[in-house]
């Protein structure tokens, strides 16, 4: 996962991930955070082409943001628990997975764009 991001939401001015990893290849956009330690505050991954997430055999929770291919979120899922299979909202193109809790104090709602920019790694 050499790419990484940083995610923020034009509508509200607020961040959503410092540094997020953007899962390249089949068996991690698959696997998604089921292979890595829980994220830290500030930390995200984005899984491309991800429609549904599947946090079966995770240890904690997590944020979710299901996004659109113009970049506006279509869905949110705050502080979903482990051993549950969310489907994304119709238009939903990408998700990303931040540590739960991360959405709070974003302002973050359906409708808004994210920019994702390309940070050095």
């Amino acid at each position: 996962m050499a790419r990484v991001i940083r995610v923020t939401n034009e509508e509200r001015g607020t961040v959503l991930a410092e540094r997020c990893r953007v899962a390249t290849g089949l068996l991690q956009v698959v696997f998604g955070l089921h292979l890595l330690p829980r994220l830290a505050r500030g930390e995200g991954l984005l899984l491309p082409g991800a429609t549904t997430i599947d946090t079966t055999f995770m240890r904690y929770p997590i944020d979710l943001v299901f996004i659109d291919r113009q970049r506006r979120v279509t869905k949110l899922v705050p502080r979903l628990v482990p051993w549950r299979i969310v489907w994304g909202a119709g238009g939903g193109h990408d998700c990303l997975e931040l540590p739960a809790g991360a959405l709070d104090g974003t302002r973050t709602e359906v409708g808004d764009e994210l920019r994702l920019e390309e940070l050095s790694a």
